[in-house]
């Protein structure tokens, strides 16, 4: 997927907006694959991302957040917070299938062996309100950089649970 066009799709927004990718050319995208919003590993890694919102902004980064969840979690998740990143919503998995995101038992296991506990519990801290895990337990999340051009510049897939491209790779794509 690296260096070719990125699959584009049209799904809308936890807000019900419609989302179209190609509707972003013209600027960098980051488009990043989740579990679900009741996952605390991946509520640590959405709250790093939501800490660069600043610097992301100023570099004119689109931030598209995948989720298997429901609407319905995700605006529990949201409450009354206006994330910096666009919240989609893809429970039935269609985009997951498109970007070719995987499940796997054994990089779930794995992940025990990569702080998934000490990050869970970390990320667990972080939730504004308890949440229901509505995902599959399997998914691996995954990172794409797609340029200006449409074009998928880094395809980073997880290794285990909480293996996302890091921050500091995500920067120099911005310069």
């Amino acid at each position: 997927m690296q260096g070719q066009t990125a699959p584009i799709f049209t799904i809308k927004d936890v807000k019900g907006n419609v989302v179209n990718l190609s509707g972003y050319k013209g600027k960098k995208v980051l488009l990043t694959f989740y579990r679900n919003v009741g996952c605390p590993i991946c509520n640590l890694r959405f709250h790093e991302i939501q800490e660069q919102a600043e610097y992301f902004k100023s570099k004119n980064l689109v931030v598209l957040a995948v989720y298997e969840s429901t609407v319905e979690n995700m605006k529990t998740y949201l409450a009354d917070e206006n994330p910096y990143a666009v919240m989609l919503p893809d429970p039935e998995k269609n985009l997951y299938q498109l970007y070719n995101i995987e499940k796997s038992k054994r990089k779930v296991f794995n992940s025990i062996f990569h702080g998934a506990i000490s990050k869970a519990k970390k990320g667990g801290k972080l939730f504004k309100t308890k949440m229901k895990q509505d995902g599959d337990t399997n998914t691996i999340g995954a990172d794409f950089l797609i340029d200006e051009n449409g074009n998928v510049n880094t395809a980073y897939y997880g290794k285990y649970i909480g293996d996302h491209l890091p921050i500091e790779k995500i920067k120099p794509f911005l310069d």
